[in-house]
């Protein structure tokens, strides 16, 4: 019978705090929510991306969508070398940006001014483009991701029914007239192409 006492003043012992607890409360107010961070600076923002593109080799991997394409149903190829060669990046107004970019494909090297589309998630950067046509390319659609030194992104191109994912680290180019520098090493040879352009 003590035990069931003791049992029972220890119950009546807790739910009397918590009554009191709750009552204490009542009455107060409640803790401002938190301030929104400030947004960051583009200006600021924008210049950093354009530094960060400029004169790099975007080195990573690539896959792409097997004999069943755009389905849904074909299961990524194996990860193969990627690299993406940048001479500059520059703003034109608004969200529109051009990017000089080096395109290397079966025995085809060249350099051409590819207009993006550069939207922002807070502090990260997102190039799109839209069934774009790419000189002795073909025409393609991507959403690249640019954010800490890293890129990752997909791709497709509608007309030949293939896409696939990409990602990879941003490396910064020495300068060309930079002796000392040593080069960024090149991809391993690869049967499949090793830049912007995937197999047309």
């Amino acid at each position: 019978m003590r035990r069931i006492s003791t049992w029972r003043s220890l119950v009546l012992g807790v739910c009397a705090a918590a009554f009191a607890g709750a009552g204490s409360l009542r009455g107060q107010t409640p803790p401002p929510p938190a301030a929104p961070s400030a947004a960051p600076d583009r200006a600021a923002l924008e210049k950093q991306f354009a530094e960060e593109l400029s004169n790099s080799v975007l080195t990573g991997v690539w896959q792409m969508t097997g004999k069943d394409g755009l389905s849904g149903k074909a299961a990524l190829s194996d990860p193969k070398p990627d690299q993406y060669t940048i001479a500059g990046v520059s703003k034109l107004a608004g969200d529109q940006w051009v990017v000089q970019a080096r395109i290397q494909y079966a025995e085809k090297d060249v350099t051409v001014p590819v207009p993006v589309r550069v939207v922002w998630a807070e502090d990260t950067a997102i190039i799109t483009l839209n069934d774009l046509s790419i000189p002795l390319i073909g025409t393609y659609s991507a959403r690249v991701m640019i954010h800490h030194g890293f890129y990752s992104g997909v791709w497709y191109c509608g007309e030949k029914n293939y896409g696939g994912v990409m990602q990879g680290r941003i490396v910064k180019s020495p300068p060309a007239d930079d002796k000392t520098s040593k080069p960024a090493e090149p991809n391993p040879p690869t049967a499949q192409p090793t830049n912007n352009s995937k197999p047309g």
